[in-house]
């Protein structure tokens, strides 16, 4: 449905509700720790009992989201909270009579950054579903025809580099020259009431919106692909990294690492391009694995397992970041949703006042600085991805080793001398996903959580925007104040 036909910005949000704010409590939480913390609690901590890896206590079991969030209990391993979040709880309880979300505080300006990132989420959203598109289908169909002409199965770096620059350059082809960008502020979410089905799409049919949605999201999802093969064109010697882990494990056997002989599987390597076209960002990450895995045993070190979560990561936040920013240029932040045709032709208009250019650039310049921020900083730091994947490493039950720290002496060759080596057991995706899925879904739906920092840190900065005002209005009532009392004490 065309924002532009709803009669006010309630109705609007009454389909847009997959990025409001949760109910949260006013009164501030403080968590507490205990002085003894459990053992099953201890993550990767070395203060950790001895015992076997991902044994928690005596019962075996994992952790449960309840058990590490502090609430209801002792202790705890992270935080469900931050300063972000604190902020937005302080600004919602600033609310006024009659406001129920943040977006009720919005002014008509304001209200135009959070459709942008409404629309960009339901864009993310339906990309991550199977998208029908001929041009995806052609890009795939391609992709096999490469491999089929090359007689090896193994990529070396030179071919590595070269399959990926075709890649970029085929996405770069196909890529339509018509961008709909303009038109991200009109997307809605649909409704759940089948009534209501009906009526948003026979008007999103009608001009043209539902048109203009796919094709951003086919474009959203070439970005996607174009990133992914860009990133690991630039990150051969991440993906090839030998371990420690494997290092010891190949002396003890004998064997000898040379990384520049070493090689990446062709089909692995399609499917991940494959996955980023046409998948979403559970299988985009097994698809990762798969890549990094180059034994075939399905196994991999703590280390790799990180590697894989930040090369499934990585690419999508820059392809987000592109798309977003050919978004906001495509049009002006202050062009309103009314009579948007009359409004486009004012705002770009070439004797457009210095204080409104000025206005346009700012507001341009903060919203790319808002998103890239967002893209940079949501996983690593406001939901700690580093901690919380050591922590899903540590709680697996995993079978490699008997899931116990494997103690051996290696020979150095010098003389008859050994070294101490602890070799830590491996992971399997299967072990790893029943702690993710407990601990960490965030990494299923990497593209929404992004947005859904986005449009949070669009409403802490509107809201310290409004508290800015008013603090400038009692300011200047105090002085006049001041000023009115001064002059009649002189003149009594």
């Amino acid at each position: 449905m065309n924002r532009t036909a709803s009669a006010t910005p309630a109705m609007r949000r009454l389909f847009i509700s997959s990025l409001s704010l949760p109910e949260v409590s006013l009164v501030p939480q403080v968590r507490f720790f205990s002085t003894q913390i459990p053992n099953n609690l201890l993550g990767r901590s070395p203060m950790s009992p001895a015992a076997p890896l991902g044994v928690q206590g005596q019962t075996g079991k994992i952790p449960t989201a309840k058990d590490v969030s502090g609430i209801g209990g002792v202790g705890g391993v992270w935080a469900a909270t931050s300063a972000k979040r604190d902020k937005l709880v302080e600004l919602k309880g600033a609310l006024e009579e009659g406001q129920t979300t943040l977006d009720d505080a919005a002014s008509e300006q304001e209200l135009l950054d959070l459709y942008l990132a409404d629309g960009i989420s339901e864009i993310a959203k339906y990309s991550d579903e199977k998208i029908d598109s001929q041009t995806i289908d052609d890009f795939a169909h391609w992709l096999n025809s490469f491999s089929e002409n090359d007689s090896s199965d193994e990529f070396e770096e030179a071919q590595f580099d070269n399959f990926l620059t075709a890649v970029v350059s085929k996405i770069d082809s196909i890529i339509p020259k018509e961008k709909h960008s303009e038109c991200i502020r009109d997307f809605m979410a649909m409704p759940d009431n089948e009534d209501d089905v009906k009526r948003f799409l026979e008007e999103y049919e009608q001009d043209q919106t539902l048109a203009a949605f796919r094709a951003c999201a086919l474009r959203y999802r070439l970005y996607l692909t174009r990133a992914a093969a860009e990133h690991l064109k630039d990150n051969w010697e991440n993906c090839l990294k030998v371990t420690d882990g494997d290092m010891d494990r190949a002396a003890i056997a004998g064997e000898t690492f040379n990384e520049n002989q070493l090689t990446l599987s062709c089909n692995a390597l399609k499917t991940v391009l494959l996955e980023y076209a046409k998948g979403n960002s559970s299988t985009r990450f097994d698809a990762v694995w798969n890549l990094i895995d180059r034994d075939r045993d399905g196994l991999l070190d703590e280390a790799e397992m990180a590697k894989v979560a930040y090369l499934t990561l990585t690419p999508i936040g820059k392809g987000l970041q592109d798309f977003f920013e050919e978004a906001v240029d495509a049009r002006s932040p202050l062009q309103s949703l009314e009579n948007s045709e009359e409004s486009k032709e004012s705002t770009e208009k070439s004797d457009l006042g210095f204080f409104a250019r000025r206005q346009q650039r700012n507001a341009v310049k903060r919203l790319k600085k808002q998103f890239t921020r967002c893209v940079s900083t949501h996983f690593e730091d406001e939901l700690e991805m580093p901690h919380r994947l050591r922590c899903i490493y540590s709680w697996a039950e995993k079978a490699h080793q008997k899931n116990k720290i494997d103690a051996v002496h290696i020979d150095t060759g010098f003389h008859g001398r050994k070294r101490y080596v602890e070799l830590e057991p491996k992971i399997s995706l299967a072990e790893f996903r029943e702690v993710q899925k407990e601990h960490f879904t965030e990494l299923d739906r990497m593209s929404e959580e992004i947005i859904k920092s986005f449009r949070e840190e669009l409403w802490v900065y509107q809201g310290s925007v409004r508290e800015r005002k008013e603090l400038q209005r009692n300011v200047l009532a105090f002085l006049a104040a001041v000023c009115a009392i001064d002059a009649a004490i002189f003149y009594i």
